[in-house]
Formats: structure tokens, C-alpha cells, sequence
């Protein structure tokens, strides 16, 4: 098994991948992983032309893969009961009606686009990562379906057509209006490692993350993103609305990230109460930015923790897509010491918190802030623990 995803417990998920392939074929798979991701610095900032620093997760999408005789292409889930979703690409259209394999669909329809798919495929999925918690499961999904594919097929894809062929699939098939930061961060994943992508000019760098010295935790609030998608689209169409009105008074102003506080302050008064608190949050966020990579480059891994502590602020107070029950936690984890900082992960509304924690206090830091999520909400939670990953990869059998 390659290097890139020997944690704990990956064999066990290995087996689980390869027992559920068993039930639609007896045909020995090639097997794939892509990782889920975790925003550190950097909220919202994707569709604001900002600077964003994830980091790919040890825990991600298994895919077993084998082809078939026919045309069609048949797909079962271990997180959906193993139901068995088959489809022909002849059936595929943005128009379809969406079911739990749309994400599988989209793969095959932006794919089948570039480069012909010739015959169909026997697909098994298994996941370690929660689904829709703010971790990117379902980018997860998309970007393993398309990488195995481009492995089969052995396309001649940069890494750079692979993220906006899975932009395209959840923007056109799927419906969902995303920025380019899910995929980005699953294709560009580098071992020990943040990534630091400027979604303005789409330059990368790398600023280190060591697993030895840090471990991140990922807590489940156990709510729900109900009004993510909503709440997502609006705060989009609020920054929309608040550029165009200073590039109204700022010739050259392309993205709010390029705005300093001297303008905000100077054009403020042009702005919306709401619009105004967007802003600044995205001006903030833009500093923060800067400092946390910085001080990533000099080791200080405090410095960083606090941005991040920063930034949950920021997106409870001026973004406001935090919930009480994210803040409870976010509280308790800050309060722990050894745990550098913490904050909501995803869009909020629900979902997880991320927290950078010193390996050597990964118990007690378990038992103090599940315990006070019990305490304050009467709501048992867990804490799951990742090491800073890698990107997507074939996992060679024995």
C-alpha cells in the first residue's frame, strides 16, 4: 500500500472498499484515494479573490474500479447502504434528476466530454470522512471518480485541467454554486503541508504543517448545515453587491481582496450595514492571511493557531455563518492547553470544527471538549484525529 494513506486504519477501509467491490464483481479493481480537506486561514475568501491555506486530510474516498462488457456503469456506496445506482452516459444531462451518485454522474459527464469513455465501469465507494460536515466529501467523490478515470485512460490532463473539469461538475451538473477551493486543495495536496493558493492569480506555494509536531482534530457539532447552500449563495451575492459599489469610487478594483481598510473606511458609508461587515471580514481575512503564512514559514505554529482563532471570530461577528453550538466548541478547544487554535471549517451553519492540537495532549483535549459539548448542549460528540496529507493516488494491491 502506498505511503501517502498507511494511517491508522486505512487498511481496515482498504478491506471494507474491496469486500463491498466483491458484490458487483468478481474481477480483480485497481484502487483509488482522494483525501477530504480542511480550511485552516482563509474563510470564504475563494469567490473574493483571497488567499486560502487548506490542508488535505489523511481520511478521504476509496475507489474500487473495474470495467465491463456493456456500456453502463454501475456504482454502489458503503455510506449509502450499498445500493446499486446504474447509469448509461448516454443518460447523463445537467437536466437529470439528482440522486446520492449525481456526484459520480458529473465525474463521468465532464470527463465523457474531454475524452470518450469507450466502455462502462464497475465502481465500489467507501469514505472515512463525515458526510456534509464542511470536509469536502463530496469534492472528495468527484475528484476520485475523475482522477481514476484519467489513470485508466491514460490521458495526457495537467493537474490544473483536473481541478476545473471537477469545478465544472459540481458548478454545471450538480448545481452547486462553489468556488474553485475544494478541488483546488485535493489536487494540490502536499505531504506535511498547507497549501497557499491565491484564487486571484491562481499561484501556489507550500508553507510547512509537520504531523510531528501538530495534530489536527476535527470535532462534529452534530448540527446540520441547514441553511448552508442558502445562507452560502447569499453571502456571495452580498460581496457581489459590495464590489460593484466601490469599484463604483475605486477604478481598478478587481476582487475585494484588493481593498484596504484606508477605502473601506474612506467608501463605507456607499455600503449596507451587512455589506459592510462582509467587507471587513474580508479585509481582516486578507491580513490574516498574510500573517499566518508567515509565521508558518518561521515554525511558530502559535501564531498561526491564533489567526485561525481570529478567523472564527471574524465569521461570527462580521461574516455571521457561525452557530452557538460551533462557538461552544470552538471555546472549550481554545481553552485546552497545547491546542494552538481553532475554528469553524466548511461554509458554518453546522457541520465541524478544526482545531491544531500538540500531539502529546490529544486525550485530555478529547475529554475536555466532548465532555463540555455534553455539558452545554446535551450532545455527545467525538473527536476525529488527520495528519496533513497528500494529494489524490492509485493504491497499488498486493
Amino acid at each position: 500500500m502506498a505511503d501517502d494513506v498507511t494511517m491508522p486504519n486505512s487498511k481496515l477501509i482498504v478491506d471494507d472498499c474491496l469486500n463491498n467491490f466483491n458484490n458487483l464483481s468478481s474481477d480483480r479493481p485497481r484502487l483509488f484515494f482522494a483525501p477530504g480537506r480542511a480550511n485552516l486561514l482563509g474563510a470564504h475568501m475563494d469567490y473574493n479573490g483571497g488567499v486560502v491555506m487548506p490542508v488535505t486530510l489523511s481520511k478521504g474516498t476509496y475507489l474500487a474500479m473495474s470495467p465491463r462488457s456493456d456500456q453502463n456503469i454501475c456504482v454502489i456506496s458503503a455510506q449509502f447502504d450499498n445500493q446499486c445506482h446504474t447509469f448509461s452516459l448516454g443518460e447523463l444531462s445537467v437536466n437529470r434528476e439528482k440522486v446520492w451518485a449525481s456526484y459520480v454522474e458529473a465525474a463521468c459527464w465532464v470527463f465523457n466530454k474531454r475524452w470518450p469513455i469507450s466502455q462502462g465501469f464497475n465502481l465500489a465507494i467507501t469514505s472515512n470522512l463525515p458526510i456534509a460536515k464542511g470536509l469536502s466529501s463530496s469534492a472528495s467523490l468527484v475528484c476520485v471518480v475523475l482522477y481514476a478515470l484519467s489513470q485508466y485512460y491514460e490521458v495526457d490532463v495537467t493537474t490544473d485541467e483536473l481541478i476545473h473539469l471537477a469545478h465544472q461538475a459540481e458548478n454545471e451538473y450538480v448545481g452547486v454554486r462553489c468556488g474553485v477551493l475544494d478541488q483546488t486543495a485535493i489536487f494540490l495536496g502536499k505531504h506535511d503541508s498547507v497549501l497557499v493558493f491565491d484564487c486571484q492569480d491562481l499561484s501556489r506555494q507550500y508553507a510547512p504543517l509537520q504531523g510531528d509536531d501538530v495534530s489536527i482534530a476535527i470535532i462534529d457539532s452534530h448540527k446540520p448545515r441547514k441553511l448552508a447552500t442558502s445562507e452560502f449563495n447569499q453571502r456571495v451575492s452580498e460581496c457581489t453587491s459590495a464590489l460593484s459599489k466601490m469599484q463604483s469610487e475605486i477604478p481598478g478594483l478587481r476582487v475585494l481582496r484588493d481593498l484596504n481598510k484606508k477605502q473601506l473606511e474612506e467608501h463605507g458609508s456607499m455600503l449596507s450595514d451587512t455589506e459592510y461587515r462582509r467587507v471587513s471580514h474580508v479585509v481582516e481575512e486578507t491580513l490574516r492571511t498574510k500573517r499566518g503564512l508567515s509565521a508558518l514559514q518561521d515554525d511558530d505554529i502559535a501564531t498561526f493557531g491564533v489567526c485561525m482563532s481570529q478567523s472564527h471570530q471574524s465569521l461570527k461577528d462580521l461574516y455571521e455563518v457561525s452557530i452557538p453550538e460551533l462557538d461552544s466548541i470552538v471555546d472549550s478547544a481554545v481553552a485546552v492547553d497545547g491546542c494552538y487554535g481553532s475554528r469553524l471549517t466548511g461554509a458554518g451553519f453546522g457541520g465541524c470544527v478544526v482545531a491544531l492540537v500538540h500531539p502529546s495532549i490529544k486525550r485530555e483535549f478529547e475529554t475536555e471538549v466532548c465532555s463540555q459539548y455534553m455539558s452545554n448542549y446535551g450532545i455527545k460528540t467525538n473527536v476525529d484525529w488527520f495528519q496533513p496529507a497528500g494529494k489524490p493516488l492509485e493504491i497499488l494491491l498486493d
